[in-house]
């Protein structure tokens, strides 16, 4: 039988109550009847336990079959004129086709119920151009913390805590986000070519999954193991269209995913990482590992935040602008060329005050920041002889 015409049915299995049993009760029913297709991660709460499949049928409506050998057949009856029979074997309460119920009785869910089991795993970006500051930022008034490991112009940073969401806006950004959830990893790609934007810099996002299985368990290069491959490229493909968006900013990452979605596995995602030149250890941590040393913890209040911001935007300045942010000078530099600047202020704002040009308006507001700035390193240039002194004690 050809691999080539086939549809796909999804399947749906209530279980009243917590179940933890419940995806290999639906495993083992639709494996010794020889259905074929791909068994979904269960969704499990206090009230309801749900068991999601997508299962292969002919075009004419009936299940396609799993022979001893390996070979495809075709069920004389079709999943709905089946349901109830897979509903008894499974012991579940209630069936959905395409989600309209066909057997049994719905399962009512009262109140709060708390559905899926909480996620313990954390959240993980790392790549190039990626400033702490904008992690900060993006996460000022929610609990968790960001953790980072640095150098150069490459971040590893891990958020203990609640996920949030993070906008990223730096030239030549190229990084991945990692989360995991409800048997899936959500992976995001961010990227951009542009000086700055204010709009969201996530091209492309994938779920992958991580308890998937094929029913039934098929030997390699069999008609029923080509169809699963052929099912799971069908399930699990990558957007087209998001691909295409994202070759314009990472061409590396556009074919990795493209061999992510056909091997779906976390070995797969390793490569997938190794690839692009970052660390595989994004997947452990991801899977709640305790991080190894070298991390250190961001700051999570708004003022730290643009404190940061400001000494990234320092470290990475070149050409005049090292000039402009004082970048690599001593503490005594710093402090007399401040005290100088601000001496030269007193003088420019007396002739400023005396020619009557520019008015009063302007030259307050000149004054002020030029008062700032030399303001600025001053006391910064004190806090590191401070800080060089308690060091000594």
């Amino acid at each position: 039988m050809s691999t080539e015409s086939f549809d796909l049915v999804s399947l749906g299995f209530e279980f009243r109550s917590r179940d933890s049993d419940a995806a290999q009760k639906v495993f083992d029913t639709l494996n010794s009847r020889g259905l074929i297709g791909y068994l979904r991660a269960p969704q499990i709460s206090d009230q309801l336990t749900y068991v999601p499949v997508d299962v292969a049928t002919g075009k004419q409506g009936s299940a396609l079959l799993a022979t001893e050998a390996g070979e495809l057949a075709t069920h004389e009856l079709s999943l709905a004129e089946l349901a109830e029979e897979l509903l008894e074997a499974a012991g579940a309460q209630a069936l959905s086709l395409d989600g309209v119920i066909v057997a049994g009785t719905e399962v009512e869910v009262t109140g709060d119920d708390d559905a899926v089991e909480a996620n313990s795993g954390n959240q993980v970006v790392a790549g190039t151009h990626l400033m702490a500051s904008e992690l900060v930022m993006s996460s000022l008034g929610l609990p968790g913390v960001w953790k980072v490991r640095q150098t150069d112009e490459r971040i590893l940073a891990v958020r203990e805590g609640e996920p949030v969401e993070i906008r990223l806006g730096q030239k030549l950004l190229r990084a991945i986000e990692l989360q995991s959830s409800e048997g899936y990893i959500h992976l995001s790609i961010h990227a951009t070519g542009k000086t700055f934007q204010f709009q969201d810099s996530n091209v492309f996002e994938y779920w992958m999954p991580t308890e998937d299985r094929p029913v039934p368990m098929a030997a390699t290069g069999s008609e029923v193991a080509q169809l699963q491959g052929k099912l799971g490229a069908q399930l699990y493909a990558a957007d087209s269209e998001e691909l295409l968006e994202l070759e314009k900013f990472w061409p590396e990452a556009a074919s990795g995913i493209v061999r992510l979605a056909k091997l779906r596995s976390l070995d797969g995602l390793r490569l997938f990482l190794k690839g692009l030149g970052l660390p595989e250890e994004m997947v452990d941590y991801m899977c709640g590992e305790p991080l190894a040393e070298g991390f250190t913890e961001l700051p999570r209040s708004l003022p730290a935040g643009l404190d940061l911001a400001l000494e990234e935007e320092m470290a990475r300045a070149k050409g005049v602008m090292k000039l402009v942010y004082r970048t690599g000078w001593t503490p005594a530099a710093l402090i007399s060329s401040s005290l100088a600047i601000i001496g030269a202020g007193a003088l420019l704002n007396r002739w400023m005050k005396t020619s009557g040009t520019p008015g009063t308006g302007w030259r307050r507001t000149i004054m002020f920041f030029w008062y700032s700035d030399a303001g600025y390193y001053l006391a910064r240039g004190v806090r590191q002889v401070l800080q060089a002194k308690l060091n000594k004690r």
